[in-house]
């Protein structure tokens, strides 16, 4: 593919070319000349030109081709009598055209053509002899004096060229160096600023579960809040720092972007909403149901932009609309974002794409942040192909428009209303009441859409009068109404309520009273409340079975599942987590047991550590695929590791394995792969709800519990219970497990918890049990060390990876981790210099659990 600067170059080349042989062919016909000279420069002109346009060959072949014609042309002009004093002006040109090609050969050729030429005239012409005239032979020296002279400076042009460029490409060379250098060094002060942070947040949970007075306990929710923010801010230093290394693979696997679309709007639902915004969340209801990509890479980028968007928009609100455009390759997912913030000038526009940008940088800048965000969102969606463009007319807000290519697995519209041709809805909203016209037309523009993609009837009203005008004149089934006009004349539609379904949008804080027969969408408003609510009204789910199903409670009684590691700490988790779903869970702690136990037991999926010494997890998995002539090569076999980089879901597919868990096992990745591998009917989903997409049918009589939270509220408070649901569920156990201390001595306790699935016990076990096997563990690692084993020492320090931070020891996992990379690449230096380190932090941990 040729640059930009290479197509000029060439053109240019094919112009000089084309009009040396065009005043060449005419002075050979015009002098009588070789007449068949012509026909050859017309054939060479028409092969430069081919060559230029089609693009055919190198680049190499054609400057050469170029080069070549020109230097036959001089020859061809040199050869006659009456050219003896012309040729060094003919000789300049070309000089001055072909340097730019850098190639001194060439300018060697010139000389050498002019000197044989030269030769040629006094040996056939004796036009050059020792008795010429004085004013001949002056004539010949002068030029003689241009065409070396033109040489030598083309010569000198391009030796100063070539050490330019050079210059150029190391300074290149070094920013890109110190650009990595900084990315390490960020990382690394990442991973330092973890542990200190975690402790904070992790002390401020633990004061938070005691009796405490009001302002000591706003005191410290307010300091738990800071953590929370400089922890994300430290999440985003690391993801910064991965696209900087080049490191960042986006993954190609199947998501339902109405996932993606719940997740950013629980994450604006958990958010403060201190300015009252309009939130909007429209969705075209045609996007296709199961695209293919990287679906947390797109809701990081889509949270990180609201998240901007919220942040500089003080009245208003921001609207989130998802279109899409088919292509040949898929769709083109299209996202717009607006708000109705204070905007951005041309300036600030040009400078948005600058590193560490922010629009307002002074002491006094309307809002915090490191300026990482824009950054972060462009590196992921250039990952993913796509980009993204940013306008602003001047103070009337700011909008982002992104273009993401992705597959499609199943084309069926995400949304969908089952029988729509019984629903009529009627919208009253005054737009009076918002403060900018944008908002005004963000609520047309979802109404509009949900309309026209459901194939609903559907009308608006924007004031009292026609509203019961609407009443009047069609056949409503549905009301939705804003807050404020249901307090305006909250009886009215009290009374109404008993006809039709009124629906009130309104604030999270509001809640109908008692008795009331209206329902309610809290706020933020999208596309997925009202289709959640109109489905459940019509007695059927309008979304996809397994969307529906993937945010339900399940079991999987009757499955029998292998889970297969060299660490008995992570076989206990891994079959107590198992054992939660119903799952009959057999262990064992190496590949060559595994592959005995398969031979004699039939198992309906197997979970295998990716790193263990001897069998490993891949040549493990080749031997249960062969055995009984490959019975068990469809076998669900999921992978098991602590190697969580980006593209790891790709490497795992490429060696065989069917998905993969990291480790420690999170439930709902957990949950989402047994949904994926496992057949249909070994997934037996209870009635209870978990705050999913869609609502479950209330009974007829209690219209009072009739859709009092919207989708993202419930998930909302489901994200909330976890911290609190030890403490709260057995405080009498909470003095069994020093929280205060594990917290001091270095241990993310929420962490720990999360991983043992909130049961206090099981996380107990797990502390002892880590304990336990730390002499055991240790002498093995210093063994493998002192033997300069580093292959087995790197399966060692993978193992303590994953189970020190199953109890919450996040920074001596990170150091586990480093070590482990380290032993990969076989860095003797390295680990010699962090393996004592790894040591001391190992037995400090051990010696504060002993004195526990």
């Amino acid at each position: 593919m040729r640059t930009e600067e290479q197509t000029s170059r060439h053109l240019l080349l094919a112009i000089v070319t084309t009009s040396l042989s065009a005043v060449l062919g005419l002075i050979t016909i015009v002098t009588a000349w070789e007449f068949w000279a012509v026909p050859l420069m017309a054939a060479g002109c028409f092969s430069v030109w081919l060559l230029h346009i089609a693009r055919i060959g190198s680049d190499v072949m054609y400057e050469n081709l170029c080069a070549g014609m020109l230097l036959v042309e001089l020859f061809f002009f040199g050869v006659h009598e009456g050219s003896l004093y012309d040729i060094p002006a003919v000789a300049c040109i070309i000089i001055l055209s072909l340097f730019m090609l850098n190639k001194k050969w060439i300018l060697r050729m010139i000389d050498a053509l002019y000197v044989l030429v030269i030769i040629y005239h006094a040996l056939v012409f004796h036009t050059v002899s020792l008795h010429m005239e004085l004013r001949d032979a002056f004539r010949l020296v002068l030029g003689a004096a241009v065409t070396i002279g033109g040489t030598a400076l083309a010569e000198y042009w391009i030796n100063q060229r070539t050490a330019q460029r050079k210059w150029y490409n190391k300074v290149f060379t070094e920013l890109e160096t110190a650009g990595k250098q900084n990315a390490v060094f960020l990382s690394n002060v990442s991973h330092e600023l973890r542990t200190p942070i975690n402790m904070v947040i992790g002390i401020s949970e633990v004061a938070l579960g005691k009796a405490l007075p009001g302002d000591v306990r706003e005191d410290m929710l307010s300091i738990k809040l800071a953590g929370k923010r400089l922890s994300n801010q430290i999440n985003n230093m690391l993801d910064y720092t991965e696209i900087v290394k080049g490191t960042l693979t986006p993954a190609k696997e199947e998501y339902m972007i109405t996932s993606v679309l719940n997740d950013v709007i629980t994450m604006t639902a958990l958010q403060s909403n201190r300015q009252h915004l309009e939130l909007i969340f429209d969705i075209n209801p045609k996007v296709p149901a199961v695209l293919v990509g990287d679906a947390e890479k797109i809701s990081h980028v889509l949270k990180i932009l609201v998240e901007n968007a919220i942040k500089f928009t003080e009245e208003g609100g921001v609207n989130v609309c998802i279109e899409y455009r088919w292509e040949n390759y898929g769709v083109n997912l299209i996202i717009y974002i607006h708000d109705t913030g204070i905007g951005m000038t041309d300036a600030q526009l040009e400078q948005m794409y600058e590193e560490f940008y922010q629009a307002d940088s002074g002491s006094s800048r309307f809002a915090g942040g490191l300026g990482l965000g824009l950054p972060i969102a462009r590196g992921l969606l250039n990952a993913m192909g796509g980009f993204i463009h940013f306008d602003s007319k001047g103070k009337q807000g700011l909008h982002a428009h992104i273009v993401i290519p992705q597959g499609v697995a199943d084309d069926q519209p995400c949304i969908t209303i089952n029988h729509p041709e019984r629903l009529c809805i009627a919208c009253y909203f005054r737009p009076e009441k918002y403060s900018c016209d944008e908002v005004r037309g963000y609520y047309d523009g979802l109404i509009r859409n949900l309309v026209e993609g459901f194939g609903i009837k559907g009308y608006q009203a924007h004031n009292f009068d026609g509203f019961l005008k609407l009443q009047r004149t069609y056949p409503l089934t549905h009301v939705f109404i804003a807050q404020t006009e249901y307090e305006e004349n909250t009886s009215y539609y009290e009374e109404l309520a008993e006809t039709l379904r009124v629906v009130v949008i309104a604030e999270r804080e509001f809640n109908l009273e008692n008795g009331s027969r209206l329902m309610i969408i809290h706020k933020p408003f999208s596309a997925l409340s009202v289709a959640n609510l109109l489905n459940g009204e019509m007695g059927e789910r309008g979304f996809a079975e397994d969307q529906a199903a993937g945010r339900k409670p399940f079991t999987c009684v009757g499955v029998r599942a292998l889970a297969v590691d060299d660490e008995e700490m992570n076989l206990v988790v891994a079959k107590g987590v198992l054992g939660s779903y119903g799952i009959e869970v057999d262990t064992c702690l190496s590949g060559r047991e595994a592959v005995a136990q398969c031979g004699v037991t039939t198992y309906d999926i197997i979970f295998l550590d990716h790193m263990m010494p001897g069998f490993d997890g891949v040549e493990t998995l080749k031997k249960i695929h062969e055995l009984y002539n490959e019975k068990y090569r469809d076998l669900p076999v999921i992978a098991l590791t602590a190697n969580t980089v980006s593209g790891a879901r790709e490497m795992f597919r490429s060696e065989g394995f069917t998905e993969f868990v990291p480790k420690p096992i999170e439930r709902t990745v957990l949950e989402r792969v047994l949904r994926k591998v496992l057949p249909k009917h070994c997934i037996q989903y209870t009635a209870k709800p978990t705050g999913g997409l869609l609502a479950e049918e209330v009974p007829e009589d209690d219209p009072a519990s009739e859709f009092q939270e919207t989708p993202a509220a419930q998930e909302a408070e489901e994200l909330l219970e976890p911290a609190e649901a030890p403490e709260a569920a057995q405080p009498a156990a909470e003095a069994a497990i020093p929280y205060d201390r594990l917290t001091q001595a270095g241990v993310n306790t929420e962490t720990g918890l999360r991983y043992c699935g909130g049961d206090e016990d099981f996380y107990r076990e797990m502390l002892r049990m880590f304990y336990a096997q730390s002499g055991e563990k240790q002498a093995e690692i210093i063994s493998l060390y002192e033997s300069a084993n580093w292959a087995d020492y790197a399966v060692k320090v993978h193992a303590l990876k994953s189970t020190s931070l199953t109890i919450g020891a996040e920074a001596l996992s990170a150091r586990a981790k480093e070590l482990e990379m380290a032993g990969k690449r076989g860095d003797e230096a390295y680990i010699q210099a962090h393996h004592p380190e790894l040591l001391r932090a190992y037995g400090e941990l051990c010696g504060q659990l002993a004195g526990l």
